[in-house]
């Protein structure tokens, strides 16, 4: 049986016997899931949304960590900035969801491409690259014959996409980048962080309060420097739900894939099909996503 099998029959399995209700009634409750997308389709995300406003009320991402109104919330929040996204607007409008989308500053606007997509990228080179300390990544990935700074392929969204967006769409902070910041030295994580924050808010000519931990990588180290810089919260990709009492520098999130069926997005919604996954990359049972 096959990985993509294997996953759908989980998901029937947790549908099925109600595994996803009573997580909504025992777990979920009146606190706010913070929804993880990076590159849905403008038909996957739709459906999605449809089944979402009917269990829970939908809100933005700044309000997670507010007092609740006893039914389950969720926020919307798509990781890097890529330029499909633009497609989605659409999708935004019509559902009346204010999505935030975490750009990483110098991969939109420009005619650079996001270093995961360099010619011959595999998953698994990726995931190698993404372990090295960031020096060492970038060496290789000159190797490869990609350069973060120069390129011919944009892969982000346009300034004009961007500016077309901003009504219905809260632009944050995701990096400039991208690197995994545990593997950057001081230097190069403080410029990440708050470098990142200062473009994009030339670009946006908005405050940007609220990061997203590429990877979900951090350690104190980058708390302080966010703090520092004058965000209000961070969002890991830790599993779990989030309240008045959450960290507002290590919010919680559910990991939805971009792909996921209406059954499998049900069932991810109750954070177990990801949980296994970090068991057994992480060897732990407390749902924080695996470190670098």
């Amino acid at each position: 049986m096959n990985k993509a099998t294997l996953k759908s029959a989980l998901a029937q399995c947790i549908v099925r016997l109600g595994v996803d209700r009573v997580t909504r009634a025992l777990l979920w409750r009146d606190r706010t899931a913070v929804l993880v997308y990076h590159d849905p389709k403008p038909a996957v995300l739709d459906q999605h949304l449809a089944f979402l406003k009917t269990i829970c009320d939908v809100v933005p991402l700044g309000n997670v960590t507010k007092p609740g109104n006893g039914r389950p919330r969720a926020a919307v929040t798509i990781d890097d900035g890529n330029i499909g996204n633009a497609a989605l607007l659409p999708v935004f409008v019509k559902h009346h969801v204010r999505p935030t989308i975490f750009l990483c500053s110098r991969f939109v606007a420009a005619s650079t491409m996001h270093w995961w997509l360099y010619p011959g990228a595999t998953p698994q080179e990726v995931e190698r690259l993404k372990r090295l300390p960031n020096s060492e990544r970038l060496s290789e990935l000159a190797r490869y014959g990609y350069s973060q700074h120069h390129a011919d392929q944009p892969s982000g969204l346009t300034a004009d996409q961007i500016e077309t967006m901003k009504p219905y769409v809260d632009f944050q902070v995701h990096t400039r980048f991208h690197p995994i910041l545990t593997r950057c030295d001081d230097n190069e994580c403080r410029a990440e962080i708050v470098d990142s924050k200062k473009e994009l808010e030339e670009l946006l000519s908005t405050p940007c309060e609220h990061f997203a931990y590429p990877n979900g990588n951090y350690t104190r180290r980058e708390i302080q420097i966010l703090r520092a810089a004058g965000y209000k919260t961070a969002r890991t990709c830790n599993l779990g739900w989030n309240d008045c009492h959450t960290d507002p520098y290590q919010l919680k999130c559910m990991v939805i894939e971009d792909d996921a069926t209406a059954v499998c997005f049900a069932a991810q919604l109750t954070g177990i099909p990801v949980f296994l996954r970090y068991v057994r990359h992480a060897r732990n049972l407390s749902g924080r996503s695996p470190q670098f």
